[in-house]
């Protein structure tokens, strides 16, 4: 297992075989989180803001009871994106 040094204002250089492993490159974002006395890197991906969209009357009527569902806890988590569509399916 491949040891970082901390240097100077707190940098680290991860390593090129974990950074080959998941594709990491310059300029690419990393989530950092601490698990119990770990720190865990999770690589991310960015978006730009998308445009305003108008919605219908429909449209908003059914964000609305959706987003009410949410904050009641009526949602459901899933595994995968097949697992989603299967459920659709039902």
């Amino acid at each position: 297992m491949p040891l970082v040094q901390v240097r100077e204002k707190a940098q680290i250089t991860l390593p090129s075989k974990i950074r080959k492993a998941l594709g990491i490159k310059e300029g690419d974002y990393l989530e950092a989180e601490v698990e119990g006395n770990k720190i865990v890197f999770v690589p991310k991906v960015l978006i730009d803001k998308a445009e305003a969209v108008t919605l219908s009357k429909k449209g908003e009527e059914m964000l609305k009871e959706a987003l009410e569902d949410v904050k009641k806890g009526k949602v459901k988590k899933f595994k995968n994106v097949e697992e989603l569509i299967d459920d659709l399916h039902k």
